[in-house]
């Protein structure tokens, strides 16, 4: 079985992984029109950017149209549904991110987020980071897990709501750490983030593509990186894992899929273009500048990601006693 470490091992360099589809032949007749990739969320987020430096090195690459279309709602089910319900001709891709298995971990569906999935390529990770506020008596995660051990139930995490990734991913920490810390649902980040910065939570975990600006600006200070390396705009954050702290893995990461039925030919031509943009410098150097990874490697390199995430999200949800809706 692949594991969900050895999954995010495969995702931390700054290269492409080994995984790639076997040889592959341009399908005849394709593309002839714009390919549209569905973004589930408002333009503006990490996701956002990412696929539309992802879909304009396409476009120039293959010669063809590649747009990008924002359809938020519901956290981002209702663009997913969008997607996973259009034509299976390879004219319609779907933008995911961790949002899509955490979804199928703590909602009813309109679709099946593996029997309607056709994966195409794992694209980028995004590590998340722990901030607390610059006055803080927390230096390091072992000084939070100290303390957090002395007095169980006293300092709160906020998060972007019930059922988000950080506080899903702040109920993964916990029961890494061995510790009970108090859940503040917010209407969103920046709500969290300003209450951090007020000094009214003790702790917020976001990605670094949020939170760099506030950590390299004094704003906050960071305890540590979630996964195994540490990133380019944060080098001297050290990674939970260089703390002591194991197993805490948790990122935002970013994938193409498709309607479940798009003719082979095609979905092997897609990832084997977009493992290309992937390998580009230009876009290296670009995501990394996000305090992103890309990632790159074959189709079923993704679904094994996509499903191992689910069961893990599924997992801390029910340790969260979060009842599905």
């Amino acid at each position: 079985m692949i594991t969900r470490r050895k999954l995010l091992q495969a995702a931390t360099g700054f290269g492409i992984s080994s995984l790639l589809l076997p040889g592959w032949a341009k399908p005849a007749n394709y593309p002839t029109q714009p390919i549209k990739v569905i973004v589930p969320f408002a333009a503006g987020g990490g996701g956002d950017l990412v696929a539309r430096v992802m879909a304009q090195a396409l476009a120039e690459q293959i010669g063809s149209p590649t747009v990008v279309e924002n359809k938020p709602g519901a956290g981002g089910v209702l663009g997913s549904n969008v997607a996973l319900k259009s034509p299976a001709d390879g004219y319609t891709l779907l933008n995911m991110s961790n949002s899509y298995a955490i979804q199928a971990a703590v909602t009813k569906l309109p679709f099946d987020p593996i029997a309607d999935l056709q994966p195409i390529i794992m694209a980028a990770r995004t590590p998340n980071v722990l901030m607390v506020n610059v006055n803080s008596p927390f230096k390091s995660a072992q000084d939070l897990l100290a303390a957090a051990k002395k007095d169980p139930d006293k300092y709160t995490h906020g998060s972007a709501g019930v059922g988000s990734i950080a506080h899903l991913g702040m109920e993964e920490l916990s029961y890494v750490m061995g510790v009970k810390l108090v859940h503040v649902p917010y209407k969103g980040s920046s709500q969290a983030m300003n209450d951090l910065l007020g000094g009214n939570v003790d702790l917020v975990l976001s990605s670094t593509t949020f939170s760099t600006p506030y950590i390299n600006s004094g704003r906050v200070r960071c305890l540590g990186i979630a996964g195994p390396v540490r990133v380019a705009t944060l080098p001297n954050v050290q990674t939970f894992e260089e703390q002591g702290i194991l197993g805490f893995n948790t990122s935002d990461w970013k994938a193409w899929g498709a309607p479940k039925g798009v003719p082979p030919a095609i979905v092997s031509y897609l990832n084997e273009e977009l493992n290309k943009v992937l390998k580009t410098k230009s876009i290296v150097d670009r995501l990394n500048q996000e305090g992103t990874f890309v990632v790159g490697g074959s189709a079923e390199h993704m679904m094994d990601l996509v499903q191992t995430e689910i069961a893990n999200w599924k997992k801390f949800v029910a340790l969260a006693n979060i009842k599905i809706e």
